[in-house]
């Protein structure tokens, strides 16, 4: 199929010789003597590019080209300007024109530029369906037909589309960041970014620089300005994880920030407009802490417009069997094993508990897997299993030391936080100190070496 060219131009001469050109050089061109009417043109014939005069009567390029723009924002257009026009040309850029060139232009020149705007515009076509499939993929991975998922992912799909904010509930590795991660594939901001902040990992004093950004020499160690992640999130989602552990004394400039779409950066006199979807998840009961004065009623209220419970594995065992599949594969590929696993073991792995929910499979099969004999995990491997204890961090077999089960309740804590020792310990309920201490005394000190405390 011929790339497809609308050429804007009014001086009938040139338009005519130039469209021929165009045809000859393997275009198909669709020319017009006036921009009025193009963006409705341009709706119906949806060219590959669009090559536009500046200087039109009725309406001039710069005018067409902002109407473009509000059309369709990632067409390309490349402006024609005759010699001084430079400075209309550079306004051009900056409204979004993809190029300009000055008349009188080669063909070859002319006929290259094309070229490289229909190729830049396929890129990002190409990006943002790559874009899509590996958000649908998110999506696949809510693994499960049990109802209370077939119930999460219809809520999902329902929400996902509107602009609303969302709290997610749920226990400590239900998957509720997945969730989020759902919602925004959903919506219409799913080729923006997608901003992850865990709330119980940022120390108190850096909060406010850490949301909404500071100013060089704002505070001690400030040597550059630096944008929040409110902003870094711009147009698209911001993931609150864990807001219960947000402190009090932030809440109100988290507040307006929602509710008036704008932050002002730490040692800044000047606020700065952000359009943020706020999806914000927590493993308490946030009514409680309201009422106990730990979280403000008002700043509840507007995140949770609507609120998603995650059920916990317990209450969805039929999917054990889908997820041990799939999370064999993935630990399989990533541990260079292959490695089966018996019905009767799959059997024996839905009678347990799972207070850790699903980090906990996770985990329990990695481990099985490593340690599996002839590459096969047996219903005995996993025998006794479901007596593990109800507040187990680990689900670790109850066969291990006391010694055991502590360096694996570190290590899940650890890969639960990316690494960070300031939230593990927090997790664990330890001081920082004390899992220094601990890593050291297991001989992980150098393994997590290169992790901040913060």
């Amino acid at each position: 199929m011929k790339p497809r060219v609308f050429f804007v131009e009014d001086d009938e001469v040139f338009r005519k010789v130039l469209a021929k050109e165009l045809e000859q050089a393997g275009f198909e061109v669709r020319a017009f003597g006036t921009g009025v009417g193009l963006p409705a043109a341009v709706r119906d014939g949806e060219p590959d590019v669009v090559l536009l005069d500046l200087r039109l009567p009725e309406r001039n390029g710069l005018d067409v080209l902002r109407d473009l723009q509000a059309e369709d924002a990632e067409l390309p257009v490349v402006m024609l300007t005759g010699h001084g026009a430079v400075p209309e040309a550079v306004e051009a850029m900056r409204l979004g024109a993809y190029d300009f060139l000055t008349k009188p232009v080669p063909l070859g020149v002319v006929e290259q530029i094309l070229h490289r705007a229909i190729g830049s515009h396929d890129l990002v076509q190409e990006n943002r369906r790559l874009r899509r499939a590996m958000a649908r993929r998110d999506d696949e991975q809510i693994l499960g037909d049990s109802p209370p998922i077939q119930e999460l992912r219809d809520l999902i799909h329902r929400i996902g589309p509107t602009p609303t904010s969302v709290l997610i509930q749920g226990e400590n590795g239900t998957g509720k960041e997945l969730v989020a991660r759902s919602l925004h594939a959903c919506s219409a901001r799913r080729d923006q970014p997608f901003v992850v902040v865990n709330c119980a990992a940022i120390p108190e004093n850096l909060v406010d620089s850490e949301l909404f950004g500071h100013e060089k020499g704002s505070f001690t160690g400030a040597d550059r300005p630096r944008i929040g992640l409110f902003e870094a999130a711009h147009l698209g989602t911001l993931f609150l994880d864990e807001l219960a552990e947000l402190p009090l004394a932030v809440q109100p400039t988290l507040l307006r920030a929602l509710q008036f779409g704008e932050v002002r950066p730490v040692g800044s006199e000047r606020t700065r407009k952000v359009d943020v979807r706020v999806i914000a998840a927590t493993n308490r009961d946030l009514l409680d802490s309201v009422t106990h004065n730990r979280f403000r009623q008002d700043l509840y209220y507007r995140i949770a417009t609507v609120v998603i419970s995650v059920p916990p594995l317990r209450e969805r065992r039929s999917d054990i069997p889908v997820l041990v599949d799939a999370f064999l594969r993935t630990a399989c590929a990533k541990l260079g094993r292959r490695v089966h696993v018996e019905e009767a073991a799959v059997e024996e792995l839905a009678k347990h508990d799972w207070p850790g929910n699903i980090r906990e499979l996770q985990n329990v099969l990695t481990r099985l897997i490593i340690l599996a004999d002839n590459e096969l995990v047996r219903g005995r491997d996993v025998h006794g299993l479901a007596s593990v204890p109800q507040h187990s961090p680990t689900g670790s077999l109850p066969t291990l030391r006391l010694e055991e089960l502590e360096r694996l309740a570190i290590l899940a804590a650890l890969d639960q936080f990316g690494g960070n020792k300031r939230a593990a310990a927090n997790e664990l309920g330890v001081a920082l100190k004390t899992l220094y201490n601990k890593l050291d005394r297991f001989g992980l000190k150098e393994q997590f070496s290169q992790q901040r405390a913060d």
